[in-house]
């Protein structure tokens, strides 16, 4: 095979690669808006960590945590196999905010706010590091 077609072979994969990786994180995003619901506090802790935000009113409670790819800051943060949820106030503009809700200590709610998608095919892919460890 000529190095032309070795290096357009190359580059198919790659991106074919990048594609079910984005693919998998927008099914972890999607799966963890089903199966979150009920968790407890200290489930939530257990598989995100410390929250970047908290705030609360009466029994209502809403955590929020930056979900990257483990590019960018670090410090502070809590990592996980599959990525981190950022706990330092640096590039919040640049991340998915997943916001868990909680009503009387268990999850009632999963939201995602800000770039939540990579592409148009993987909706919310962005905001699946940081809820991965929720939902493997």
């Amino acid at each position: 095979m000529s190095s032309p077609h070795l290096l357009l072979l190359s580059t198919a994969l790659i991106l074919t690669l990048a594609a079910c990786t984005n693919l998998q994180r927008a099914d972890d995003a999607a799966t963890a808006k089903t199966r979150m619901i009920g968790m407890s506090r200290e489930e939530v802790l257990s598989c995100m960590g410390v929250p970047k935000k908290k705030a609360a009113e009466g029994t209502t409670e809403v955590w929020s945590y930056l979900s990257t790819s483990g590019h960018g800051e670090s410090t502070g943060a809590a990592y996980k196999p599959t990525g981190y949820a950022v706990t330092s106030s640096e590039h919040d503009h640049s991340f998915c905010t997943v916001n868990i809700v909680m009503k009387d200590g268990a999850v009632k709610a999963v939201h995602y706010n800000g770039p939540t998608s990579s592409s148009l095919f993987s909706k919310d892919d962005q905001c699946g590091y940081a809820i991965a460890n929720c939902v493997n």
